[in-house]
């Protein structure tokens, strides 16, 4: 790809300096981040961007932390093409979010880092055995995964119409789902039990599950409301026909986007959440649910 032309802009976010690699080549002026069929040749020029980034700059961080199959190239371009030629004081570490995808990616980078961790010691237990980990394992660990408590506290929140703690949780509650209930255009008529799906629409994540927690929910007098977006047509096309057949009444709303502000409402107001997954590595929508006082949390 010589000849490329990439921007570098900059920003503070949340205290801290970011830069923002941008290659004009069209390799990400796509209507979706995955699922392509030039994924892995795409997300490698961008690892080898970021790291030419360092070399031409003269930084010289104490540590390269790529995450899952997307960026692990970092770890083997480091060594091979940027390491011996001035990039010289990193170390490279590597975390595996989710080790469904990309295997051949991770195993790349499991042998190329110095570390490489996973979101929980429990997964780091459950894929330990992994082929793609084969002979890596003395680097391995997990890390439980955390949420930032000052963003997603309900006392200092300014996502929602009342920020609340346990003293006033009950009305801080109520006001949640009556703005949540104006925001999705559901009813507020008898106060019904609001249950709640937040997640990634994945096959991971039980299709299957889900679309039987819609029609039970509804079933035995509750609302139902879904936040989430599926990379994968066929998966969304799903949900899309599922949205017709239940969306038309007051009592479901499905709505297919990343909104963060809707997420922290929907965690507030909801009296069940449900974490519907094949499988589960951490699982950050428990800890959001314990932080925000909510009903119940049901994994399945």
């Amino acid at each position: 790809w010589g000849g490329t032309r990439i921007f570098v802009s900059t920003a503070i976010v949340e205290g801290l300096r970011c830069f923002f690699i941008e290659p004009r080549n069209g390799f990400f002026d796509t209507p979706t981040v995955y699922g392509r069929y030039d994924d892995e040749v795409r997300f490698d020029f961008f690892c080898k961007a970021a790291l030419e980034f360092l070399l031409k700059t003269g930084r010289q961080p104490d540590i390269l932390h790529c995450h899952d199959w997307s960026t692990a190239h970092v770890a083997k371009a480091f060594w091979e093409d940027y390491q011996p030629y001035g990039l010289a004081k990193p170390n490279v570490v590597f975390t595996i979010h989710n080790m469904n995808y990309g295997q051949k990616k991770i195993a790349e980078a499991a042998y190329y880092c110095q570390k490489f961790t996973t979101v929980s010691p429990t997964y780091a237990f459950e894929v330990g055995g992994h082929p793609a980990l084969n002979g890596q394992t003395h680097k391995f660990m997990g890390i439980r995964n955390g949420i930032d408590a000052d963003i997603w506290s309900p006392v200092e929140n300014k996502y929602l119409p009342m920020p609340y703690d346990a003293d006033d949780a009950e009305e801080g509650k109520r006001r949640a789902r009556e703005e949540l209930r104006k925001r999705v255009n559901m009813s507020g008529w008898q106060d019904k039990a609001i249950v709640a799906v937040v997640s990634r629409l994945t096959p991971q994540k039980g299709v299957h599950l889900i679309k039987h927690a819609a029609y039970k929910a509804l079933d035995r007098g509750c609302q139902f409301v879904i936040l989430g977006s599926a990379p994968d047509p066929k998966v969304q096309a799903e949900f899309d026909a599922l949205a017709n057949e239940l969306g038309h009444g007051q009592d479901a709303s499905f709505v297919f986007a990343y909104d963060e502000p809707l997420s922290h409402l929907i965690y507030a107001a909801a009296d069940v959440i449900l974490v519907p997954s094949m499988f589960e590595p951490c699982g950050l929508t428990q800890v959001r649910v314990e932080l925000h006082i909510s009903g119940l949390c049901i994994a399945a």
